[in-house]
This record gives C-alpha cells, structure tokens and sequence, in this order.
C-alpha cells in the first residue's frame, strides 16, 4: 500500500522517431550543438537582455522609491535618471590645484567701476544738514567754512497707512446730476491700487509669501483682505485669457511644458503655454492631453510646438519640434552607465557634441546662410550615426527613438526662429516651481484661477513691456479702470496690446 503523501511517477517510453522528428533548431539528433560560435552569440545575447531587463527595473523602482542603491549604475543615482531637473545634478566638483593656483581678483590693468556722486539736478531729493552750532570740546560758537556733499542710496519705506478721502460732490441745477472726483481704488475696495499691484507682483513673480507680505506691508493689511482681493484682481484678469489663447495659437513658435502643483491637497499640475511675446499658466488636476489640445484648438495651425517627449502633445494639431537637451540627457545616461564599453564610448563621444552644437547653433553671431549650411552638416551627422550599424541595445534604442521620431526632430534646421531646445519654458516654469516649493500649492480651485489669470497677465506684461516695472504697469491699468469703471477688461486687454 502507498503512501498517501507520495506521488507515484510515471515513465512513458517515446517513439526514437518521434525524437528524431523533435530535434531542436542548431542541434542535431544527440542533443549536441551544430555551430559552437552561434550559440555563445545567442547565449550572450540572452544574457544582455535579461541584464538590460533586470538594470531597467531596478532604476525604475529605486527612482519612485527616491532611494538609491550602493551598486546602482551612476545615472541611476540621479533622482530622476536622464530626466534630472538641473538643480539637482552635482555638477560642482572638487577645484583642480591649477586653478586653486590662480590668482583671484581683476586683471592687471582692468578698470573699475567704483560709484560716483550724484548730481544735484538728478538726484531724487536733496537734503541740507545743519551744521553743529558749538563745538562740544571748547564751548565756541563754530564759523562758517564749507558744504560737503555724500551721496547715500536709501529706502522710502513700505508701510501701508490709512487714508481717508473727503470726496466732495457737486450737483448740477439742470440735470440734477451728481458728480465727484473718486480716490484711486477698485469700485468697493479696501487697498488702494498702488498697495493691490506691489503685493500682487511680489506673491505672484517674486514667491512672497501672505506671512511676509504683512510683516513688511504692517498692520493695517492682512492675509485674508489681501487673498479677497486677489481673487476679484483675478477674475478681472480672467476675462484677458481668451485673447491671449487666440494670440497663443497665432504664433510661429510655441513652447509647452508641465510640472506637478498641488490643490487643497489633491495631486494636480501646472501647464504653462508661451512665446517670446506671452505666457499663458493654466492649473489643472489632470496632466491628459486633453489640457494641450484645449489650448491649441481643433483647428490646424500653422508654426511649431517644442516640447518634450511627452505624449499628451502627441496629438497636438500642429508641428512639433522635439527638446534636443532631453535628448542629449539620454545619450550621456548611457555614456556614464558603460563607462569601460568602447562602443558606448565611441558612440557618445560622436553623438553628443552634435546634439550639443544643435542647440547652440541658434544663438551664434553668423548669418541665416551659414546656420542653414551648418545646420544641414549637423543633420546628416546626426542621421549617419543613427543609421550606422551598432551592436548595444542601449545604443540601438537611442537610434531606434531618433528613427521614429524623425520627423519631430528637424525642424530647426529649416528655421531658424525654431531653437532645438525647449529652455524657454524650462525657464518661466521655474517660479512656479519655486512658488510650489515655498506653499506646496494652492488652498482651493478658486486659488488655482486667481493664480493662473494673475500670473498669465503679469508675466505677459513683463516681457511686452521690460523697460516698465510690472508693478507700475499694473497699476496704471488699475487706475485707469477706476476711473473709468466700464471699460474693465476691455482696458486691460488693450494695455497688454
């Protein structure tokens, strides 16, 4: 009798025909091996994989985790890979003794630029001191001698104070109309335009916080009066964006980016659309493609759209120009994740100064003949490495992106308006990341919009107008509205023309 815990086995005896007709792709009948150097090719290759498999896992898992393994590859040590924001790559390292040698300073012979005394007619006001009217030591009474003049840059300060307006009215004995001259502020507003435009430019371009703004502003603002009319400044601001949208896709060149921005505590993100003329913000809880093509319309348009990678602007209706420094970040990952393969080497030795020079071409005092020229040369360099035979899967999966995609790469090569980098928005979106850094995001949907409209028109403002402080362009606007209290956005439309 068996054993109920023990399997019985059974033996089935095969056919040596049905073996035959098994035997295995490159082995024969006994099992051995046809080719020798075919199969260590095969098994090295097998190997690659699964090591290639098992380096991409474990990168993926140990960057979400934001934790890094002892033996990780070096670019798996960034928190993010080749997608590492700049501020958090290390790139400082220890002075050379050559230039520790060096001696600091100016040159021999260089000019200052000390500072000189202002000029009574410029300066901003002038003050006579009097002189001491005895001499402390003797007892004397002190003689005229001379006026010497010191010129001291100072501050006027930023104290809010109470003001109140007596507005006497007068009444036509015609009509029986009544007329008044009215202070400058907001219809049913308690700060004056001059305080609303400073504390907006300093929350919304310059990351001040409510806290702070009290502290300088004194006691007579407070957080809450100032988020109240933050939010009736923003909706004024609000009835702007349309237009700045239709401006947006009338543009040759756009640029589009997205960072994380959170709202009453939910995950959400920050999308910022803009040109060399405009910047549009807009915050939403979702980073679906639907944000991009509700900006850009249903329509097709005309010029291009940088971007990176992502896929929320694959289906954008227009153009789109791929970021050559994502790009290069890949190329470079890889150079520093095989540093003792020759190929990998060679590769990205060759590579990525071509992509470097790309972005650079752009900006270099030579004229559109010979940026189209060299540009050209830089294409074909680039295609003829990209279609050139490798061996290394990493290398073969940057050549298999760059084949792909080739029609999102090239298109600064027959424009030059068309940079192969997307800084621009890199740039302008880094306040805002800074902003989320300070707050952690917004209190509200409500605070998402006011942020959004304000930041829209303030920065568009900035970079149509750059000779005028934005807080000075604000409120002239705003007085011209309470002025004339029907033209409303119309006015602040027009003042962004």
């Amino acid at each position: 009798m068996t054993s109920p815990l023990k399997k019985k086995t059974y033996y089935i005896k095969k056919n040596p025909e049905e073996n035959q007709a098994r035997v295995r792709k490159g082995f024969d009948v006994s099992g051995g091996v046809k080719c020798k150097e075919c199969f260590e090719k095969s098994r090295e290759i097998d190997h690659l994989k699964e090591e290639l498999k098992l380096l991409k896992s474990r990168m993926k898992y140990w960057d979400k985790k934001g934790k890094i393994k002892a033996d990780a590859t070096p670019s798996a040590k960034l928190p993010f890979a080749e997608n590492t924001p700049s501020s958090k790559i290390p790139y400082k390292r220890n002075s050379t003794q050559e230039n520790r040698d060096k001696k600091g300073g100016a040159k021999v012979g260089h000019v200052g630029h000390g500072r000189s005394s202002v000029q009574p007619e410029s300066a901003d006001e002038v003050i006579d001191l009097a002189r001491p009217q005895s001499c402390p030591s003797c007892h004397l009474g002190l003689l005229d001698r001379d006026t010497r003049e010191r010129t001291i840059v100072e501050t006027v300060g930023m104290k809010a104070k109470e003001i109140l307006y007596r507005c006497k009215r007068g009444i036509c004995p015609g009509c029986l109309k009544i007329y008044t001259k009215k202070p400058k502020a907001l219809p049913r507003a308690l700060y004056g335009n001059g305080l609303l435009a400073q504390a907006a430019v300093l929350h919304f371009l310059h990351g001040v916080t409510y806290g702070k703004m009290e502290q300088m502003l004194g006691p007579k603002v407070k957080a809450s009066g100032l988020m109240e009319a933050f939010h009736r400044l923003g909706d004024l601001c609000q009835q702007a964006i349309p237009t700045l949208i239709e401006q947006y896709r009338n543009a040759p060149v756009r640029h589009a980016d997205e960072t994380g921005w959170r709202s009453d505590g939910h995950s959400g993100y920050a999308w910022i659309f803009c040109t060399e003329q405009l910047t549009l913000l807009q915050f939403r809880n979702t980073r679906s493609g639907r944000v991009a093509r509700e900006i850009l319309g249903e329509t097709r348009l005309a010029g291009v759209l940088i971007v990176d990678r992502y896929s929320g602007y694959d289906r954008s209706n227009c153009r789109i120009q791929y970021c050559f420094a994502h790009l290069l970040r890949k190329v470079e990952a890889l150079e520093s994740d095989f540093p003792e393969d020759k190929e990998v080497q060679s590769f990205a030795n060759q590579f990525a100064p071509l992509l470097a020079e790309a972005m650079r071409l752009r900006a270099q005092e030579i004229t559109d003949s010979q940026y189209y020229v060299r540009a050209a040369e830089l294409r074909e360099g680039i295609k003829k490495l990209v279609y050139s035979p490798f061996n290394h899967l990493g290398i073969r999966e940057i050549q298999e992106l760059f084949d792909r995609a080739h029609t999102r790469l090239y298109h600064w090569v027959k424009d030059r308006a068309v940079p192969a980098e997307n800084n621009r928005a890199e740039r302008e979106l880094r306040p805002t990341v800074i902003a989320r850094k300070v707050s952690f995001g917004s209190q509200s949907d409500r605070g998402c919009k006011t942020r959004s409209a304000l930041m829209s028109v303030l920065l568009t403002a900035k970079k149509r107008y750059p000779q005028k402080p934005p807080e000075i362009w604000l409120k002239e606007v705003l007085d011209h509205i309470s002025s004339h209290p029907k033209t409303g956005a119309q006015a602040l439309i027009q003042a962004l023309a």
